[in-house]
């Protein structure tokens, strides 16, 4: 279970020797962006701040540039402005500890949108917003289950090691692959989901390997960074390219009859379940009271890219809490 029956007490407000709060509302929360050069954590900063504002409460947000020293300062700015909620796309499984810790300690509630904390189940006021990362790697491998010819090679660029999202989609890879014993991981490269790093490696790899069939990657952005070098060698038609989130850029990419398939990951849908509990809080509602909420992916390849286009998704998202 995620949640234990101690009872979490909401911090008072903060000492006069604090500084003022930037906002006058009742109620604050503040957010801490990952990083706004990734496309789909932009997105879903931009769908929370207005799912938020759209309830009456007043949300502070900030961009960390990937910086896991930086988010937690920001973090512990937000307490000393006497936010009452803090969120954020945390940034490391182990590094953002301390961001959680110091929400423990101020008596507020953690919301981790996308990414885990390690250690949050342990603390009352901790919730998860975001998709089952498991699922992603399965579908991908799933994919190329069906898609790749006989003694296929690989490879698959990552996102950092230290990270729940590495962890999960990665595992859901290697379990779905498992289906046939013919299909080989070359190798595997930490491009930390960046789109320059994607593009680079992959054009070292087109120097280093005779053939491969697939470059998988745990983002979108790093996918894009793939094609260009793909595009740039002439080799485009020859390698499938795989990628998670559903990011407008992929999924034109897709249209173009570059990428082959992403998992789509509803920001908006997170945004709003993540402003859903915001308002609870607000309400009065225990936090230990709100469970997880898991937003399904979805499957998007050629077949069905015009559903998603332009911020669509082809049916309205399917929520899931944990049980």
């Amino acid at each position: 279970m995620k949640k234990s029956s101690i009872s979490l007490i909401l911090a008072a407000a903060m000492a006069a020797a604090v500084s003022a709060p930037a906002f006058a509302g009742d109620y604050l929360v503040g957010f801490a962006n990952n990083s706004d050069t990734y496309d789909y954590c932009a997105k879903f900063r931009a769908y929370l701040k207005d799912a938020t504002e759209a309830k009456g409460i007043d949300i502070m947000v900030t961009d960390a540039g990937g910086d896991t020293n930086v988010q937690n300062g920001q973090i512990d700015d937000f307490i000393v402005q006497d936010a009452n909620v803090v969120s954020a796309i945390s940034n490391d499984l182990d590094g953002s500890v301390p961001a959680l810790k110091a929400a423990e300690d101020a008596g507020i509630p953690y919301i981790s949108f996308l990414t885990s904390v390690k250690g949050g189940d342990d603390y009352p006021g901790y919730i998860y917003v975001g998709s089952q990362n498991v699922d992603a790697g399965k579908a991908q491998g799933e994919y190329l289950v069906d898609a790749l010819p006989e003694n296929a090679k690989i490879l698959y660029f990552t996102g950092e090691p230290n990270d729940q999202q590495y962890i999960d989609r990665k595992q859901g890879l290697t379990d779905a692959l498992k289906a046939r014993d013919d299909i080989e991981i070359l190798d595997e490269y930490n491009v930390k989901n960046s789109k320059d790093l994607g593009m680079s490696t992959a054009e070292d790899c087109i120097m280093s390997y005779d053939h491969f069939d697939a470059i998988v990657c745990q983002n979108d952005d790093s996918a894009l960074g793939v094609v260009q070098a793909l595009k740039t060698n002439d080799m485009l038609g020859d390698v499938l390219v795989l990628g998670i989130d559903g990011s407008d850029p992929a999924l034109e990419s897709i249209k173009n009859g570059e990428m082959a398939m992403t998992a789509f990951q509803d920001a908006k849908a997170q945004a709003e379940a993540g402003a859903d509990i915001f308002a609870q809080l607000r309400d009065g509602t225990d936090p230990k009271d709100i469970e997880d909420v898991y937003i399904p992916f979805k499957i998007v390849t050629s077949d069905n890219v015009d559903d998603y286009l332009n911020g669509g998704s082809s049916t309205e998202a399917e929520t899931e809490t944990a049980q």
